[in-house]
């Protein structure tokens, strides 16, 4: 009777090991095949320029960007952001729901932003695969979120995404992409207005008076820049953190605090909370009305 007992129970263990073997196999098996699928996607956006520094910057390509890869970004940025502030104010009673809805969110602008290939317009193509590859990793943090505790903190969050290698990955390549795109606007000014300078000081220690000769687009570029060597990913965008360093300038309050350097201007402010979206719109007639910028939306009130 014992050995016809053991006889079963080894039957058991082992039909029970190979089951198992069998669904670690074809777990594997998935997550391979999902991912392939997924580089099979956007396949058509893996090759990058071989000689983007010689690429010419048009006019066309800087707005279908914007329309095509940076408004859906932006658009899934902000969603991202208005969720933490609903859990911030303990506005949302299940987490899990609100993650499930920013992952099929974060999915589709991926596809969007994939709709269009920019692969020929040198950092413009770069910008497009860091896009996408955020909005790819947002998609695997809102995934892991929808798991958590579905009474989940604010700050129960914030600690969670400390620590998570997709989001981080999700920040640093927005924000590359960010930088790509000032970037290219930055070069497309040079190559059609001689008074942009070709050579700047992108160091944010440099004093108020070079800042203060160097167009919109130059200073665009250096915050953003800035913004990604700091990874900070915000709600407002550079030029609204570049307007809000003019105005501290043009009232007259860094001569009056004795603040000589741009990177002085921006500790007050950020330590302030005293840069918003939308600050470029507010003074744009005050500051930049001779600026000469490219036709993007973003750079005309009321429009972003």
């Amino acid at each position: 009777m014992d050995k016809r007992f053991n006889r079963i129970a080894m039957l058991f263990s082992t039909l029970f090991l190979v089951m198992l073997v069998f669904a670690v196999a074809a777990f594997f098996y998935g997550l391979n095949l999902g991912s392939k699928k997924v580089e099979a996607k956007y396949a058509h956006l893996t090759e990058t320029d071989e000689s983007p520094v010689d690429y010419a910057y048009l006019q066309q390509d800087l707005a279908s960007f914007y329309v095509t890869v940076y408004a859906p970004y932006r658009e899934f940025q902000l969603a991202w952001n208005e969720a933490l502030r609903k859990i911030a104010n303990r506005e949302v009673s299940n987490v899990a729901s609100l993650y499930k809805e920013i992952e099929g969110q974060a999915s589709k602008k991926a596809e969007d932003a994939a709709s269009y290939n920019l692969q020929h317009a040198g950092m413009l193509g770069q910008a497009q695969q860091s896009y996408i590859r955020s909005l790819n990793q947002f998609e695997k943090v809102a995934a892991s979120l929808q798991k958590r505790d579905a009474a989940a903190t604010y700050d129960d969050i914030q600690k969670a995404l400390q620590n998570n290698e997709s989001y981080i990955s999700a920040v640093s390549q927005a924000l590359t992409g960010q930088d790509l795109f000032y970037r290219s606007m930055y070069e497309w000014g040079v190559s059609i207005d001689p008074n942009i300078p070709t050579e700047i000081d992108k160091n944010v220690s440099q004093n108020l008076s070079v800042w203060s000769t160097y167009p919109l687009l130059v200073k665009n570029e250096i915050i953003a820049s800035y913004l990604l060597e700091k990874k900070i990913f915000a709600d407002y965008l550079p030029q609204d953190l570049v307007s809000s360093i003019d105005m501290f300038i043009h009232s007259g309050q860094a001569e009056t605090m004795n603040i000589t350097t741009v990177e002085g201007i921006i500790s007050l402010l950020a330590n302030t909370s005293a840069v918003r979206p939308g600050d470029y719109n507010l003074n744009r007639n005050k500051l930049y009305l001779d600026e000469f910028l490219p036709q993007i939306p973003f750079f005309y009130p009321n429009v972003d």
